[in-house]
């Protein structure tokens, strides 16, 4: 339960972790000799320097930022199965510039610098879901890493796609290892909310071999992760007047002239199970010094079957007999009581199932000089979801609201003598069917050559090579909106389907109201062709009606139809060729050396879909196609000035190219036909006229790495954005009817600026068991706006917080290490113009607090003790102002998970 007592010592404990940071720049500004020194021993020592565990990681890290060409932060495992978080895109919410977002406790969205658009590649292949440009990071497991590399600038020789940089998703081979090796984890996970205990492992077995035709090595490793999860949201939706509800019978209070409050408030809990399991392998054989073959494969799958119980309040539907107080000063709604209030009960219930999987096959062979490679890989997806929903009503006696919660709408639907579990105050309002599928694939062949210069002259070493990608993508999806006639019919048409909510039982204002009657989530799921049949079975009763339904119905199954204006298939062919140069020199005295290259990309798109035909009477559809080709010329230009051996200076420039996603290059519309009580009428499409979003980009950093395991960074970057891709919603006249729709278009010319420091010390100096003590801590600010093309309107990025930052602190001495990592991340603009109410959403300050504890038991066994989301942190989000027009406040399990790793 929130009290007034938890809010200060988060603020404590936000304040203490900031001067914990502090202190510890301090402390490094201090000591610039010590730490010089210590850097100039590192240097001539380091081959002799053996480190395990997060000090191992921190250096391996450190290393591939300091020596790479490009604008990069890495994370790295210093042991398989020892990624410092569950899954990558959790563990990427520790890097500098990278901001995430979280849904149901999990991170499900990543953000690279303020913007989403980005290539997600594995192995250096492009990988993705379905009909999207990268893959889901939360599917892909922990355990099965080497490193992850972000890449904030680019160079001629990576796959373009991302103006917002590139996540290289590397895993391990056989020839990593020096010999045979095993690892597996395993867990215990607790989930306060969903008050479960679930299961995951994964295990890595590799070995190499000598014999007389060369090495071979082999790896294989699977992952399985099992979560029952539970969130809890309270929701208002946005603010409107609803003065004229009062009358003389019934006054405003005493002084008030309006009254503005929600017209919709309630509760949502949410209650489901993921699974995750996933596998790769890896074959690689070297026939002699100058050459290899691999082949390698990645297989993901994830399932998540869930369900939302709404308690739809809809306080203002009463019989009039209502009174209100409002906050002093203010026209806002305080609190309200009403009587015979008309509320809906609603379920809506998910089976979700994807499935990604790349298998690849390449080599190379050095020729002297020259080194010829080749990669051939082939990548499979597939989403598919079911999702019927069911929306119940009732009367409620009495109804009392206090709004006065911390914008959390407390809601007391307990009214005397009146049951809220019981199915016979119940009749069935709405039934949505929806369902669908989408898949994607691709086919992938890349060539490269690879000239190196006997000696370091000024051109130090020639690439250059080819790609071509093959890639197509298919939707299917359901009519939306209610499918009818279901209303007023009682529940008991349906036996089996009645249930209970999940419990709002935490956290929370006293909700009051916690259970309450709602369609059963398994019932919908299992048993959703006798609730179609139904739907048809009713309107064969209702001859009038019967056309409508056959439009978007099946008439004897009842099942919903594909609607056509949904579909696409899109294919995708690029050819791209490069030509790069590594380069060096002396400059006053002051050694560089860079990478300068020309990318060119010509890409072919052959669109096609169904648009619905203004012109007919009822809605008609007709296929429509559509050929797209543009040629993007990328240079870029990576430049590295080793100031002293522990400072480097560095300046990027370049340009970058992100295609639109195929959805929103679907040429077809898709209309809802009929508005119910909880849906408005509504229509979406695509842009098949969208242009690639282009970003001329200049990156500048200032890097001294005063250790082997520390360094101090600040970075600044620029971004000259063009055409941006923002989808929006607005109202259009179709046939004479009104529709709330929403399409994607490109903005104007855009500029994105930021600025990044980054931390990392181990304290040997410290006495005692203090000099197992470490920091990292880094901070970026960005500020940046986009223009949209036709009213000229400036609006922030969605989902772009200015401020953000982490501290985590380490603990690594003897057998015990340990981590507590600490996230937070500034307001975003979350929707522009909500459901083109004229009202923003805007998501609120967020923070997470992590931490990891583990005992090594003998050379084999660690025993590890974690937990996520220890401050149980609220998510919430609001209309354009946190303290008049709130709307969600929702809550997240808080995870311990008891574990062991083992090596042999």
């Amino acid at each position: 339960m929130t009290t007034g007592i938890q809010k200060p010592m988060r603020s404590a404990v936000h304040r203490a972790l900031l001067i914990s940071a502090a202190s510890a720049m301090t402390l490094l500004a201090a000591a610039p000799a010590l730490a010089q020194t210590a850097a100039t021993k590192d240097d001539q020592t380091v081959e002799e320097i053996v480190v395990t565990g997060q000090r191992q990681a921190a250096q391996s890290a450190q290393q591939i930022k300091k020596n790479n060409d490009l604008v990069v932060d890495s994370i790295v495992a210093e042991d398989v199965g020892k990624l410092p978080d569950n899954n990558v895109a959790d563990a990427l919410a520790r890097v500098t510039g990278i901001q995430v977002r979280r849904d149901s406790g999990e991170a499900n969205s990543v953000l690279i610098r303020g913007l989403p658009n980005l290539v997600t590649l594995l192995n250096g292949r492009e990988v993705f879901t379905t009909t999207g440009r990268y893959i889901a990071l939360a599917d892909i497991p922990a355990n099965m890493l080497q490193r992850v590399d972000v890449y904030k600038s680019a160079a001629a020789d990576q796959i373009e796609g991302g103006i917002a940089g590139s996540i290289d998703v590397r895993t391990r081979r056989p020839f990593d290892f020096a010999g045979a090796q095993f690892n597996a984890f395993g867990h215990g996970v607790y989930s306060d909310k969903a008050k479960a205990w679930n299961p995951d492992f994964g295990a890595t077995a590799s070995n190499r071999w000598e014999t007389s035709a060369g090495e071979f090595g082999a790896l294989l490793g699977v992952s399985f992760v099992d979560r029952d999860y539970h969130e809890e949201r309270a929701f208002n939706v946005r603010s409107d007047d609803h003065t004229g509800s009062f009358g003389p019978a019934h006054p405003l209070p005493a002084g008030v002239t309006s009254i503005n409050g929600p017209f919709v408030m309630g509760y949502i809990p949410i209650a489901g199970e993921r699974k995750r399991k996933a596998a790769n392998f890896a074959l690689q054989w070297r026939p002699d010094d100058t050459s290899e073959l691999y082949l390698e494969g990645f297989v993901t799958d994830y399932k998540n079957v869930f369900e939302l119980d709404f308690l739809v309040g809809l306080p203002w539907l009463g019989d009039g007999n209502l009174s209100a107080t409002v906050f002093p000063g203010t026209n806002q709604l305080k609190t309200l009581t009403n009587h015979n209030v008309f509320t809906i009960m609603s379920t809506q219930a998910n089976d979700q199932h994807s499935n990604t999987n790349q298998f690849s096959a390449g080599g190379y062979k050095e020729l002297g000089s020259f080194k010829l490679s080749t990669d051939l890989s082939v990548t499979n997806s597939f989403f598919r979801y079911e999702n019927p929903i069911m929306d119940t009503s009732t009367i409620v006696p009495l109804v009392q609201v206090d709004t006065s919660h911390d914008g959390t709408a407390q809601l007391n639907y307990n009214s005397p003598g009146y049951d809220i579990t019981n199915p016979a105050a119940y009749t069935i309002e709405n039934w949505f069917d929806n369902y669908g599928k989408q898949t994607g694939t691709s086919v992938d062949w890349r060539a490269d050559v690879v000239y190196t210069a006997p000696s370091d002259e000024f051109i130090r070493e020639i690439s250059a090579g080819f790609r071509y990608a093959d890639r197509s993508a298919e939707s299917n999806q359901s009519y939306g909106g209610a499918a009818y006639p279901f209303t007023h019919t009682s529940v008991s048409t349906l036996p089996g389907l009645n249930g209970v909510s999940e419990k709002m039982a935490s956290g929370g204002p006293d909700y009051v109201t916690t259970q309450w009657y709602t369609p059963s989530a398994s019932y919908l799921l299992n048993n959703t062709d006798k609730v179609r049949a139904q739907t048809a079975l009713l309107y064969d009763r209702n001859a009038t009606s019967a056309a409508l339904f056959a439009l978007r119905n099946d008439p004897v199954t009842g099942k919903r139809r594909i609607d056509p204006g949904m579909f696409f298939s899109d294919v995708e062919k690029t050819y791209a060729g490069y030509v790069q140069s590594k380069i060096g020199g002396d400059l006053g005295g002051v050694p560089w050396s860079g990478v300068v290259g020309l990318r060119l990309v010509r890409t072919e798109q052959t669109l096609g879909g169904n648009n619905v035909d203004t012109a007919s009477p009822i809605l008609a559809y007709t296929p429509t196609s559509k050929k797209n080709s543009s040629v993007d010329l990328l240079p870029s230009a990576n430049l590295k000035f080793n100031l002293r051996p522990d400072l480097i200076g560095r300046i990027s420039l370049g340009r970058t190219v992100t295609r639109p996603d195929f959805a929103q290059l679907n040429p077809g519309v898709s209309l809802s036909t009929v508005a119910s009580n909880t849906t408005f009428l509504s229509g979406s499409g695509g842009n098949p006229n969208l242009k690639p979003v282009t970003s001329d980009s200049l990156d500048t950093s200032l890097e001294w790495y005063f250790a082997a395991d520390g360094f101090l960074t600040l970075a600044y970057f620029h971004r000259n954005i063009d055409g941006y891709v923002e989808t929006t919603s607005a109202n259009e006249v179709i046939n004479g009817t009104t529709y709330i729709m929403t399409r994607p278009s490109n903005s104007g010319k855009d500029k994105l600026d930021g600025v990044e420091l980054g931390y990392q010390q181990f304290y040997d100096f410290l006495p005692g068991p203090l000099s197992g003590l470490g920091l990292q801590a880094n901070l970026t600010f960005m500020d940046g706006s986009m223009e949209n093309a036709v009213t000229g309107v400036k609006t922030d990025f969605r989902g772009l917080s200015k401020w953000s930052y982490n501290v985590a602190v380490l603990y690594e001495k003897g057998p015990i290490s340990g981590r507590l990592a600490y996230n937070w991340r500034q307001h975003f603009l979350d929707t522009p113009n909500f459901e083109n109410s004229g009202f923003d959403l805007i998501a609120d300050n967020t923070a997470q607090m992590d931490g990891s504890l583990s005992y090594k038991v003998g050379d084999k066994l660690t025993l590890t003790l974690e937990g996520v989301n220890l401050l149980d942190t609220e998510f919430k989000d609001y209309f354009t102002d946190k303290h008049l027009y709130p709307r969600d406040t929702r809550r997240y399990d808080r995870q311990v998970l008891i574990g062991f790793r083992w090596k042999m």
